[in-house]
């Protein structure tokens, strides 16, 4: 099996009067297909650990290999360019440009990457179909819900086919009814188009419909919980721990499930 996502002896030390370790020695890879959530206690480090994945931050010590490079041994052009090819991010809060339309949004990572424009509006048509949004093509972002517009911002981040997805609380601003669509339609894009996705979410929910979980606390990787044959029980095995560590539990409503 292929592995997407390699991460080795990781540490992240943020400078001052006194230095604090935000990360120590994390160790852990990705197989291609896998949906892998990331849970802990606030301050545990796991936002910091996707923001380094995604070079948004920098490490003080990592062997980082996506797709079998290392982003943060690259240039400034060399880095802007792996990004758009290699990774898709999901936001919590969307982040998508209000000036734009749905389509246009979804056609920006392309256009940047100069993927010819006949291209450009195929691929945008075929995943807007294919996620159940074409006709909000051309509507502005403002002039539709929550749930469309993570649905939007997923779309622009599969459309030009990455190796890694990296969604930061892609639920967080959505209600029950639209966590559930959006967690249906990753589960989906993970099963039919085999993508690999690394999630950070503090919802048990959200986090069952994966296919592992790994913990961190303190800085470290402190427990993995694989998936088993009963998603209810995977779900009570995750709240248990988030009990234990601390955690926020996110919406603990077992009919969710």
């Amino acid at each position: 099996m292929t592995i997407v996502l390699s991460v080795n002896q990781l540490q992240k030390v943020y400078e001052g009067k006194v230095p604090y370790q935000a990360l120590k020695d994390i160790n852990f890879k990705l197989k291609k297909g896998e949906f892998v959530a990331i849970m802990g206690p606030s301050g545990s480090g796991k936002s910091t650990l996707l923001q380094v994945i995604s070079t948004i931050d920098s490490p003080t010590w990592v062997s980082v290999l996506i797709d079998g490079k290392n982003p943060h041994q690259m240039v400034k052009e060399e880095l802007a360019s792996f990004r758009r090819r290699e990774l898709g991010f999901i936001f919590q809060d969307f982040n998508l440009i209000h000036t734009l339309t749905v389509e246009e949004n979804i056609m920006l990572p392309l256009s940047l990457e100069g993927v010819p424009a006949n291209e450009i509006t195929k691929r945008t048509r075929e995943v807007a179909r294919y996620l159940g949004i074409e006709a909000l093509l051309p509507k502005r972002t403002f002039e539709i819900s929550g749930g469309q517009a993570q649905r939007v911002a997923i779309a622009r981040a599969v459309a030009h086919q990455p190796s890694l997805i990296l969604a930061d609380e892609p639920t967080g601003n959505l209600d029950s009814k639209a966590t559930k669509d959006v967690m249906n339609l990753l589960k989906t894009l993970n099963k039919e188009m085999d993508s690999t996705i690394l999630m950070v979410t503090h919802d048990a929910y959200v986090a069952s419909m994966c296919h592992r979980v790994l913990f961190i606390k303190d800085g470290r990787i402190y427990q993995e919980i694989v998936a088993g044959d009963h998603e209810s029980e995977f779900y009570q095995r995750i709240l248990d721990m988030l009990t234990f560590l601390g955690g926020d539990h996110g919406d603990v409503n077992a009919n969710r499930l």
